[in-house]
């Protein structure tokens, strides 16, 4: 058992650096699997708007708009995997991209 809570203690210390890669893949993932949400709602607030306007708005959502969210939204995620004492990290940045990848699983059989 000490070996495993050893193994732990030098895993959550050597992910410590790569914090900022982490929380910024998780905020993508969630962009990918919810993006199309996303989009529907936008779509459905400029749907009586005129057809090039509808379209711009779609090109800088998805050039811009996704880019700030990320930028934005990474840093939370960041702080809040942070706010986690350390022996308990990596276990919950696992368990975040399972249940991501479970979430994105059932989304792609529905």
């Amino acid at each position: 058992m000490e070996f495993i809570f050893r193994l732990n203690a030098q895993l959550a210390h050597q992910i410590l650096p790569y914090l900022n890669d982490i929380s910024l893949a998780l905020v993508a993932t969630v962009l990918v699997v919810y993006g199309d949400k996303l989009n529907a709602v936008l779509k459905k607030a400029v749907s009586h708007w005129i057809f090039i306007v509808r379209v711009c708005v779609f090109i800088l959502m998805c050039t811009f708009g996704y880019g700030l969210l990320t930028v934005w939204i990474q840093p939370f995620v960041r702080s809040g995997i942070l706010y986690l004492p350390l022996e308990y990290r990596p276990l919950f940045i696992l368990l975040c991209f399972v249940i991501l990848g479970i979430f994105a699983e059932r989304k792609r059989h529905l």
